[in-house]
């Protein structure tokens, strides 16, 4: 019995080579891709974990996370609602190659003229892109390209080497391939073993992999995957305990019990009675994919009504 996943992808592409939504983000597992993902806090907070480094954002924050920069995302428990901009390589690569290869600052925070020239750029980027004015495209492509050439200038930018570039993307991908196929297999039996076979590595150097990468082993990254999924079916569902071990892939009733009296102090049936859902303590990592992207015409009017702070 596989629990149907909580989160809503309307795409709304308007431009080549740019999407431009508004998201409300309650967890994203780690991952990288392609694009360069430039994204504003309108509301809220959020707590991206960015190559284990953990940060909270705030209200106006901004965030760029790099191409094939590993990352998440968990909520801080209230709404939150990002304005996200995940531009492809396609959108600079003729008029300048070499951005593909730039780090850029991860955080800017408010009270610096970088800040408010990247919020004020992005808020009339979406406010032109959503509003569909004349020409909106050359205008998002100008804004865009003002805040790549300012955060290029910016003096926190890194051009790393194309080997460098080319070793960050081939571990990117390695762990997208990983990370996919646990997500697919975790309520089943899975070792090392099947994730050194998949990726045609020792089981050590998988076994490396997964830990240097996420800052956990594996075994705990899939047995989280596996108590989050016990403990939505215990919330929504009457199935008894070893229905519910061995639909979330546990071998036995004791290593869910143990899971339980270290997140909530008392077994699964015990929970299960007191009928009141404790939070759980904070998660090493998130591991579900639980997003909603606005659509088109909320995201409208939220950004054409939209009040800029500068």
């Amino acid at each position: 019995m596989t629990e149907p996943k909580e989160y809503e992808i309307v795409h709304h592409n308007a431009m080549n080579h740019l999407e431009l939504f508004l998201v409300e983000m309650k967890s994203r597992n780690p991952h990288g891709h392609s694009d360069l993902e430039i994204g504003l806090i309108l509301e809220g907070d959020v707590e991206l974990i960015m190559e284990q480094e953990r940060i909270e954002l705030h209200k106006n924050d901004i965030y760029v996370i790099n191409r094939y920069q590993i990352h998440s995302f968990l909520s801080a428990g209230k709404r939150n609602l990002i304005l996200a901009f995940q531009i492809h390589a396609e959108f600079y690569k003729n008029i300048s190659p070499e951005v593909s290869r730039i780090q850029f600052k991860n955080i800017l925070t408010p009270g610096t003229p970088l800040h408010q020239s990247l919020h004020t750029n992005l808020i009339s980027c979406a406010k032109s892109y959503y509003g569909e004015e004349a020409r909106y495209e050359l205008k998002c492509a100008s804004l865009l390209f003002d805040c790549l050439y300012h955060l290029a200038t910016a003096g926190d930018s890194v051009l790393i080497s194309s080997k460098e570039y080319e070793l960050t993307r081939a571990s990117t991908l390695r762990l997208n391939h990983i990370t996919d196929y646990i997500a697919e297999h975790y309520t089943e039996r899975i070792t090392l073993d099947d994730i050194a076979k998949l990726e045609n590595i020792t089981t050590f150097h998988a076994s490396h992999f997964i830990k240097k990468t996420l800052g956990i082993s594996f075994q705990d990254y899939i047995n989280h995957l596996r108590f989050e999924h016990a403990l939505r079916l215990i919330r929504k569902t009457s199935l008894n305990m070893l229905d519910i071990c061995i639909e979330s892939g546990f071998s036995s009733s004791r290593y869910l019990n143990q899971m339980f009296e270290k997140q909530f102090g008392m077994s699964a049936s015990a929970y299960r009675k007191q009928g009141k859902w404790q939070p759980m303590l904070a998660p090493p990592l998130p591991t579900d994919n639980v997003q909603k992207r606005l659509p088109v015409e909320t995201a409208k009017e939220i950004l054409l009504g939209y009040d800029s702070p500068y």
